[in-house]
């Protein structure tokens, strides 16, 4: 019996230690929060179409649970991340990078911190595709060698940015100072360098244009003081337009219409040589540049006298009311660079936003005039607030490091609405320039937006000097852009120059993009 007991006992103890445990773990489970944050799932793709092709070409790629935040997503050819032109939680559209080799290469997307799994894409040509002039008409300062008719492709319609019943604005407008009038320098909406903004592109049937105006002659090198900016608004697709009233920054007043600016001691200037960018946000980006005032001696700030002006870039930020009659508008900041890198600082700046929202470059004129020592560049600088802030400008290259130089003259980045593409224009030299010189050949080149810079085997010459006509001095500069509003090209237009003297017509370029 004492042995029976005792086996009785043990196993009965092995029950109740069993039990013990069992109640343990229930009474864990019942004590657990439930969790009611849906689970991310890991990103997977199915499809990608075409699974082969060349740099440049446009890729699809199909499958779920890429979510709905761009910000998050990557994709990634081997180790190079592609650009992201159009998403959604099912599909994806993206352009092949450039890639170091032919043949097979690992495609993934990440969703956050979740991989996908790996389709191979086959990369069958390595050469980059650039762009192409299709047609260009020359029209020269001296008539004589102008023999064969004028063409104009700037009729077509397809080319043309604004096609409202109302464009052309009022020579001059009644001012409340001492000298009555302003006469007016401004676009008429034809081209995207024209300072119209239109937002029919994200259904929205809300324009504005702005102007600026002087008493007298525009003129840089003064200190632009009587130089004033106004702007007007239509919500009817231009059918008809508010009164042009001074574009004022939230906060300041007419005579002081933003930060360092007071209107007949200098003033600012809103270029009509780039486009204005809506930027991820909805917000929009209008880039200007600013002569700035020497508080200690008491005038405009130049540095160098043989620079001849002086100038900080900047961006207008313009927020649309509710019912798009009208902007609020603020102001970030000025940027500056040291005269000992450019003699005349930074004017006439072109902006992009990157693959990141509210990441942005903006691309300057620099000088090296009266300096001839130093080297003759663009200068970029980058923003990550949405253009409030800039970074230490750095000289503008190709984007595989190597170096080329600017003259002292206006540049544009561009980004296509075809093939979200973006591209830039200027005079490129391989070698250092003297001020405003050259300004020839006039070039476009494709921009890459992660390590940033021109992609030197993308760029193309559009027009050089002409050796039977034309001297040193000759200028290709100034231009406008025209962006089809069907295909993937653009005509890029301008007057050519000789000193004061300039061309009776436009020499224009037809390009189609890569």
């Amino acid at each position: 019996m004492k042995i029976e007991y005792k086996i009785f006992s043990s196993f009965y103890f092995v029950l109740l230690t069993i039990n013990i445990l069992l109640c343990s773990c229930g009474s864990s489970r019942i004590e657990e929060v439930p969790n009611n944050t849906p689970k991310k799932l890991l990103p997977k793709i199915n499809i990608v179409t075409p699974n082969s092709g060349a740099i440049g070409d446009t890729v699809k790629i199909i499958g779920v649970n890429f979510g709905e935040v761009k910000g998050d997503l990557t994709i990634k050819f081997g180790d190079k991340t592609a650009e992201i032109i159009d998403f959604t939680d099912k599909q994806l559209t993206t352009k092949v990078p450039f890639l170091d080799s032919l043949g097979d290469t690992k495609l993934t997307v990440k969703a956050g911190d979740l991989e996908s799994n790996t389709i191979v894409f086959v990369l069958k040509d390595h050469s980059r595709k650039i762009s192409k002039v299709i047609d260009k008409q020359l029209w020269f300062v001296n008539e004589a060698y102008n023999t064969s008719g004028y063409r104009t492709i700037l009729d077509d319609l397809g080319f043309h940015y604004f096609k409202g019943a109302t464009t052309t604005m009022p020579r001059e407008q009644p001012v409340p100072w001492s000298k009555n009038t302003e006469t007016f320098a401004y676009g008429v909406g034809k081209n995207i360098t024209d300072n119209v903004y239109i937002e029919s592109g994200w259904n929205k049937p809300w324009i504005f244009q702005i102007a600026i105006s002087t008493p007298g002659i525009h003129d840089t090198q003064d200190g632009s003081a009587q130089t004033k900016a106004w702007y007007r608004t239509s919500n009817n697709n231009g059918a008809s337009f508010t009164p042009l009233k001074l574009l004022v920054v939230k906060g300041y007043t007419n005579m002081n219409p933003i930060e360092g600016v007071e209107i007949g001691r200098n003033g600012y200037n809103v270029d009509f040589t780039r486009p204005i960018v809506r930027a991820s946000n909805g917000e929009i980006m209008v880039p200007v540049c600013l002569s700035p005032w020497d508080e200690i001696n008491n005038k405009i700030y130049l540095p160098i006298q043989e620079g001849w002006f002086y100038q900080d870039a900047g961006v207008l930020i313009g927020k649309w009311l509710s019912d798009g009659s009208d902007l609020t508008w603020e102001f970030g900041g000025w940027l500056r660079l040291n005269h000992n890198k450019s003699t005349r600082g930074l004017s006439e700046p072109s902006i992009v936003e990157l693959k990141t929202n509210g990441h942005f470059a903006m691309v300057c004129r620099g000088s090296n005039s009266g300096r001839p020592e130093l080297p003759g560049h663009a200068w970029v600088s980058f923003s990550n607030d949405y253009c409030r802030t800039w970074s230490e400008p750095i000289p503008f290259i190709f984007s595989n490091g190597e170096t080329f130089y600017v003259p002292a003259c206006q540049s544009a980045l561009f980004k296509s609405k075809i093939n979200g593409k973006t591209y830039w224009i200027g005079n490129l030299q391989q070698e250092n320039t003297k001020g405003n010189f050259p300004r020839y050949p006039l070039v476009i080149g494709e921009v890459d937006l992660d390590n940033f810079g021109v992609i030197k085997e993308t760029v193309i010459e559009m027009d050089t000097r002409q050796p039977q006509d034309e001297s040193e001095d000759i200028q290709l500069s100034n231009f406008q852009i025209y962006e089809s509003n069907e295909t993937d090209e653009i005509v890029v237009s301008l007057r050519r120059r000789k000193g004061v003297v300039s061309a009776s017509r436009d020499s224009w370029y037809h390009i189609k993009l890569n």
